[in-house]
């Protein structure tokens, strides 16, 4: 027996590299006073101590060179890597210097890789240990899994590991770990420049392998699996079996290690805190004599007498605790309170009856903080029971500091900062069917774990917040949680009789274009079937722009919409798909969630995503079809729960190019907004040289497509697709767009060289959106990075603007006492349903209170409009 050891096996190069462009991407990479950059240092001392923990064996590997064995049999093996950052080569030494003081063993050889020393080092130690654990980037690794050895792949950066063993490997691969080497050595492996055999791709590799076990089975038997891909197999055999043995592991090194000689040593102290000193982290300084847990279990108290006689007093964080990721349909658990000196859980049923926590909650004396305060206003709301004085919310202050730090899951969200022992969500209530509630001890210690460690990183977030002077911005965000929690709380009334008579006219018109197209193939066929498509129109009809790829024609919508201009059928199937979409996804989707009071409760996503626009699940409710007459019928079904009510809209007109106006200080923009002359039209006569009264509806149209391009950064050539005309026309739209506004192209040009210098941009209230890509070596990458640049901070200021608009309209109803509500937000357009007796007062307090969001240079306009239902209020 081996006393349940375990061993730790870490691929150093891969956390190390991980480390550093987990933080590289964003423009910031930490420095010290003497120029010494440290941000993979950093990032990799912070992942050791949050992967080792109590570890008691360990051991890490590196590459030590380029001329291994493999490069030797194969010149252009990594050959296509690019060279080490000097930002990272720099911080190599530092980082094995700071497993030296730890006393973790490493190790590195000229002739072998990281990978090699780890596997031989698990079959060394394979019978003196009872399990394996091996923590790497680098899938060649995988092939090592079996009932001891798992592999933990690091994901989102190294905030996040995904573990392979041997119960869950064929679900996640359809491969054995014996395969992996076969399957390199059918598809390549990218990173490691090992082309395959070209030509077979994943899931032709997979199934081969499905059948024939082996790379060297599927070559024998090449003649019975018969056209081009025996014919790839037998061209090119020989690189597939030299990819197949690159690929594979040594697993016998002779290293000469004891699992003695990896048990981790006592470390010196005053050696790592003065090289934590050196390096200037303080914030390890500051840890290192706090080496305990999270959760302190003799201090936790759970509060299981609904009427316990309780006062509480000081501030506190608090965590409400939900089974399943929708909180407003999830089993609300209960709520726990985080003290300086003590820490209770209360149970649902006490969270309802007991009157001290009531009281608590509501004293505005005292402050609260929480990982997603919405959540916790939500359920709280649902249970009649109010909270007051939230004033910090983790979740939020995450992601402003960084819009990829946002996450439900507050683990990944923590790890972000420090770290901790926390486990993730679903470790603690497991995942997709398997999900489950476990012991009340379980979940309530995951509750006070959580806000434990809330309030140890929370003075952290708020210093960074001020450094960064989102202090408004916060103080926004906090004031919009409330009031997106009522909206999702209210929610949004749907005439059921009505969406059915909807979805049978759909559908009936789409079995109507189906006979049609039945007619002209001259067969009946399954046209949802791509393949089956593929084959009637580029096979029996001979339609021109037929490409075939592995698995038949393509008939998405590019190519259906090229033939459509000269072949009835092509545009009678994208009739038929827009129809049947319309059906399944809208009609059939929001039957789905829509409760038995015939509501729907969408949750607004206020951390997602990296302009600062909100969005909306179960359902999309910001995903509503608008662009065609067809799709809007379905906001015919949308209507008021008042009797005689009307669905309101409220829409800001062009407020990004607007905003676009106010920050370029472009005169003629600005003094045409200001004007109310139409900026579309006016744009119009720019380019055709003509006065506005001139102007027809196509070319504004065209003149519509350029504005909103400009913002969007397009290029001549794709504006030229985007209307139908040469590049040439379109640069020379684009030439006189600039001439005129020409504020605008320095602006613009002033945004994406600062964000290749700075690594993001600012909105007008200082919302940050990191752009990565704008520094890539990669040309499309970049391009794609410098027209985020351009819109980004046009987009993420009306998205901040609305918001503003949002808090302030709510104040005002509260403080009216108003019955309308403010039942949904689509981007720049605010929904509200409404008494028929409340409908002009709030039509003057919405347009009021929108246009006077913000001052800006240019004046914002709000166009209302109601109607019976939503598709009639606009």
């Amino acid at each position: 027996m081996n006393s349940g050891k375990k061993i730790t096996l870490i691929d150093g190069n891969s956390l190390m590299f991980r480390s550093y462009y987990a933080t590289a991407y964003r423009g910031e990479l930490m420095k010290t006073k003497d120029g010494i950059f440290t941000n993979a240092l950093y990032g990799f001392c912070n992942m050791l101590n949050s992967l080792l923990g109590e570890v008691e064996y360990a051991f890490v590997a590196f590459d030590a060179g380029k001329q291994t064995f493999r490069h030797q049999e194969y010149d252009a093996y990594k050959g296509t890597r690019k060279p080490l950052p000097d930002e990272l080569r720099m911080q190599i030494p530092y980082i094995k210097k700071y497993l030296d003081l730890l006393r973790i063993p490493r190790f590195e050889n000229l002739d072998y890789e990281a990978d090699d020393l780890i596997a031989s080092v698990a079959n060394a130690m394979y019978d003196q240990v009872d399990e394996i654990r091996i923590i790497t980037g680098d899938k060649d690794l995988l092939q090592l899994v079996n009932d001891k050895i798992k592999v933990c792949l690091t994901r989102k950066g190294i905030g996040e590991l995904e573990e392979y063993n041997s119960e869950n490997f064929f679900e996640k691969t359809q491969l054995t770990p014996s395969q992996i080497i076969d399957y390199k050595g059918l598809v390549g492996d990218t990173s490691d420049n090992l082309p395959g055999i070209k030509g077979i791709g994943e899931k032709t590799a997979i199934k081969l392998l499905s059948e024939y076990k082996t790379l060297e089975g599927i070559i024998a038997e090449a003649e019975n699996i018969g056209g081009k891909t025996a014919t790839l197999i037998k061209e090119n055999s020989e690189t597939g079996m030299m990819c197949k043995r690159l690929a594979t592991l040594i697993r016998d090194i002779n290293l000469a290690f004891s699992l003695a000689d990896l048990k981790i040593g006592e470390y010196d102290i005053e050696a790592l805190a003065a090289f934590y000193r050196e390096m200037e982290f303080n914030s390890f300084l500051k840890k290192m004599n706090k080496a305990k847990s999270d959760h302190q279990e003799g201090n936790l108290e759970i509060i299981s007498d609904d009427y316990a006689d309780l006062e509480l007093h000081g501030d506190a964080c608090i965590i409400a605790e939900v089974f399943k990721e929708n909180y407003y349909t999830g089993q609300f658990l209960g709520l726990s309170l985080v003290f300086s000196d003590h820490q209770y859980f209360f149970p649902v049923t006490s969270v309802i009856k007991n009157q001290g926590l009531k009281k608590y909650l509501e004293d505005e004396r005292y402050s609260k903080s929480t990982f997603d305060y919405k959540k916790l206003y939500v359920v709280l709301r649902k249970h009649n029971l109010n909270i007051r004085n939230v004033s910090f919310d983790l979740m939020l202050a995450a992601y402003l500091l960084n819009p990829a730090y946002g996450s439900d899951d507050f683990k990944i969200t923590a790890d972000n900062f420090c770290t901790n022992s926390l486990p993730y969500y679903e470790n603690v209530y497991g995942a997709n069917t398997k999900m489950a509630i476990p012991s009340l001890e379980t979940y309530a210690g995951y509750s006070v774990s959580k806000g434990m460690l809330l309030s140890k990183i929370q003075p952290q977030l708020k210093e960074e917040i001020n450094k960064y002077e989102m202090q408004d911005l916060f103080r926004m965000e906090m004031e919009l949680s409330p009031v997106l929690g009522k909206m999702e709380i209210d929610g949004l009334r749907i005439d059921l009789d009505r969406l059915n008579a909807i979805g049978e006219e759909l559908s009936e018109k789409a079995n109507g274009i189906a006979q049609e197209i039945y007619a002209i193939a001259g067969e009946e066929f399954n046209i949802n079937s791509t393949k089956k498509l593929g084959e009637i129109l580029f096979e029996k009809m001979h339609l021109p722009h037929g490409k075939k790829n592995k698995t038949g024609f393509s008939t998405n919508s590019d190519v259906l919409e090229k033939l459509a201009v000269d072949y009835p059928i092509a545009k009678m199937i994208l009739e038929y798909r827009a129809y049947t979409k319309l059906v399944n996804t809208y009609v059939n989707g929001l039957k789905e969630v829509v409760d038995n009071d015939s509501f729907l409760h969408p949750l607004y996503k206020q951390a997602l995503t990296q302009t600062g626009r909100l969005s909306s699940v179960e359902p999309n409710i910001q995903n509503m079809p608008i662009r065609t007459e067809e799709g809007q019928v379905i906001r015919e079904a949308f209507i008021s729960r008042f009797p005689g009510g009307k669905i309101m809209s409220a829409d800001y007109s062009q407020i990004e190019l607007r905003i676009l106006a106010h920050l370029a200080a472009d005169e003629k923009m600005i003094a045409a907004f200001n004007n109310d002359i139409d900026f579309h039209s006016q744009t119009a006569g720019v380019i055709y040289d003509l006065p506005l009264d001139k102007i027809t509806k196509d070319m504004r149209r065209t003149a519509k497509a350029i504005n909103f391009g400009i913002i969007y950064g397009m290029s001549a050539w794709g504006l030229s697709e985007n209307l139908g005309i040469t590049p040439l026309e379109a640069n020379i739209y684009i030439n006189k767009y600039f001439d005129t506004y020409a504020r605008v192209k320095a602006f613009l040009d002033e945004i994406v060289a600062k964000a290749k210098t700075d690594g993001y941009t600012k909105t007008l209230f200082n919302r940050r959106r990191y752009i990565p890509e704008i520094n890539s070596t990669n040309q499309n990458l970049r391009a794609f990075g410098e027209r985020t640049a351009m819109n980004a901070p046009m987009q993420g200021s009306a998205a901040d603007i609305i918001k503003i608009a949002m808090n302030r309209i709510s104040r005002r109803l509260e403080a009216e006492n108003m019955r309308a509500l403010m039942i949904a937000q689509v981007h720049d357009e605010l929904i509200f349903d409404t008494p028929l007796d409340e409908e002009e007062k709030l039509r003057e307090l919405v347009k009021t209170e929108m246009e006077n969001a913000v001052r800006l240079k240019i004046k914002l306009v709000v166009e209302v409009d109601s109607g019976d239902n939503w598709a009639n209020a606009k």
